[in-house]
């Protein structure tokens, strides 16, 4: 099963507190996508508090069977939430592969596709002799087991 990290950032800046609750509305909205396991995401602790895991601010692990449709609806629930809390993005990470959603990303074929590379476990293979691919348009997803971020914008 594959894993994605779901990352809201807030437009402006706000308190540790109120990105937990954004973070948390987040993970009921996903919640209601059938097969999907929701977490907070957690990272060793900076600290030498009792805990040994600390939550990742504002970021969330999500994990399941990704189908295309499941996809579409991640894809869907992340840009109307973006939309709804005048978030800056949501972004989608796995590895050191992201994706950038705003409220304003078009949830579309090339969204889905974006996300299925996002996912793709392991990255395809070059082919021997390939030549690489060419420049990404702006706002386009990296090619897969590349790293660096990119925006969807539509």
């Amino acid at each position: 099963m594959s894993e994605l990290q779901l990352l809201v950032e807030p437009s402006a800046a706000v308190s540790a507190e109120r990105v937990d609750q954004l973070t948390g509305g987040l993970a009921d909205d996903l919640r209601s996508v059938r097969g999907l396991r929701v977490a907070y995401a957690q990272s060793p602790a900076t600290t030498h508090g009792k805990s040994q895991q600390a939550w990742e601010l504002g970021m969330l692990a999500v994990g399941g069977l990704f189908s295309a449709a499941t996809m579409r609806t991640i894809a869907l629930i992340a840009v109307a939430y973006a939309d709804r809390i005048k978030a800056r993005s949501v972004r989608l990470r796995r590895g050191d592969r992201e994706l950038v959603i705003t409220g304003a990303t078009k949830v579309d074929d090339a969204l889905v596709a974006q996300l299925v590379a996002l996912l793709a476990d392991p990255p395809p293979p070059a082919e021997p002799g390939a030549l690489p691919p060419p420049p990404a348009e702006p706002g386009a997803l990296p090619p897969a087991g590349t790293s660096g971020g990119a925006a969807a914008g539509g």
